[in-house]
């Protein structure tokens, strides 16, 4: 394993790029499960902005499935989620 001694600097033009090429394995992972929404068969079941992830399922079960999947990719590139300021909202019964 490697470990970064130093990243891109906060606001740097780079980052959202650098960033995306990090957490490519979480936004592959997520679709290839086959949990989450679908929009006429367009899978749209999560939207990431900067480092912000929103995840949308039909079902809390399938929500925690994939909640656990971005847990597991991203332990492999030592990151986690920070459970402080995440949130679930629930529509529906």
């Amino acid at each position: 394993m490697i470990r970064l001694q130093c990243g891109v600097r906060q606001g740097g033009v780079l980052l959202p790029v650098v960033f995306t090429v990090y957490v490519n394995d979480v936004i592959m992972a997520l679709p290839a499960s086959g949990y989450g929404c679908y929009f006429h068969g367009m899978f749209v079941g999560y939207f990431m902005y900067a480092d912000d992830l929103l995840l949308l399922s039909k079902s809390l079960c399938d929500l925690q499935l994939m909640i656990d999947i971005c847990c597991a990719e991203l332990e492999g590139i030592d990151m986690c989620l920070n459970v402080k300021k995440s949130q679930v909202l629930r529509i529906g019964k």
